[in-house]
């Protein structure tokens, strides 16, 4: 990779296994769990030519990703250029950046070597769009980073927002239909990881987060500096990208990408509530220093390998 992007970065981009990748589309963000690799200080993905990300690239190219290593992770923002044998218009480019190109393509193939060896098995069930003809090479050019420690703010390169503004007073709510009964397939627990993908000025944020279900209610959690990253304030637009991932079968890969808007809260600036809010904190992993986003849901996207669908929620 190259020196621009800061050696931290380097490393846990080299050490991660997965990137969720945050695209901007008219009904939202939009963020699922993408292998990858680094190389030419970008990070590189493939993508069906028919995906919602690829046709949201083609008119709003800002893009921002998230990459975990253990209790580490980067946080990175930037804009994507498509490389794709069956467009013309990328021929162009492909040409003139021949050498990048086998370059990225070599470290892709040598990183997910294991994903690889997972088609091969299920080659009889793989879709024509996870294929490589159906697929596009994507360059993210990376132009601001971030690392976190432990969830917390550890260095920052470029700009990004310094400040979280949320309610005065917040309430749990514990009645209702839980969010994710609406995935099939095998069931996601009701607390763990998860990437959050925020819709600002700028364009979009992906920061990694703790998440917990309650009854109807969802909740992303992770320190205020962290959420500050993304300058949050008022009822974001957003999606919280969940999934169980697999070492090396994409068959066996199962998640949910809840859509809809959010609202903040910071348990330390609460006029009220503030009890449940650290209680919410904790529950999803967090010990102190906690800001909450409960998800009002719109929409649930759901994967199981290769099946997907949308289910209207709210």
């Amino acid at each position: 990779m190259s020196a621009v992007v800061p050696a931290p970065v380097r490393a846990i981009l080299e050490r991660g296994a997965f990137c969720h990748v945050g695209a901007s589309t008219p009904a939202g963000p939009h963020v699922t769990p993408m292998v990858y690799a680094a190389a030419g200080g970008s990070v590189w993905v493939t993508t069906s030519r028919g995906s919602v990300k690829a046709r949201a690239w083609r008119t709003e190219p800002r893009v921002a990703g998230s990459v975990r290593d253990g209790d580490r992770a980067v946080v990175f923002a930037g804009t994507v250029t498509t490389y794709d044998l069956l467009d013309a218009e990328s021929w162009g480019r492909s040409l003139s950046h021949g050498p990048l190109l086998a370059l990225a393509g070599a470290r892709f193939t040598r990183k997910n070597a294991r994903f690889f060896a997972g088609y091969a098995v299920d080659a009889h069930h793989v879709p024509f769009a996870w294929a490589p003809p159906g697929r596009v090479f994507a360059e993210i050019r990376i132009e601001r980073s971030a690392v976190l420690e432990g969830g917390r703010l550890s260095s920052a390169w470029g700009e990004w927002g310094d400040a979280v503004e949320g309610v005065e007073r917040f309430r749990a709510a514990r009645a209702g239909e839980p969010v994710l009964a609406s995935v099939p397939g095998a069931s996601l627990e009701d607390a763990g990881e998860g990437a959050l993908g925020l819709e600002t000025p700028g364009g979009p944020v992906v920061l990694p987060v703790r998440w917990a279900a309650e009854g109807g209610a969802l909740y992303a959690a992770t320190p205020e500096e962290t959420l500050a990253l993304a300058g949050a304030r008022g009822s974001p637009r957003l999606a919280l990208a969940i999934d169980r991932p697999s070492t090396w079968r994409a068959r066996e890969m199962v998640g949910a990408m809840v859509r809809g808007e959010g609202e903040i809260a910071v348990a330390s600036r609460l006029v009220s509530g503030s009890s449940s809010a650290a209680r919410i904190g904790r529950l999803a992993g967090i010990e102190d220093g906690a800001a909450i986003v409960r998800v009002r849901p719109a929409s649930v996207v759901w994967w199981h390998g290769w099946m997907s669908g949308t289910v209207s929620v709210g």
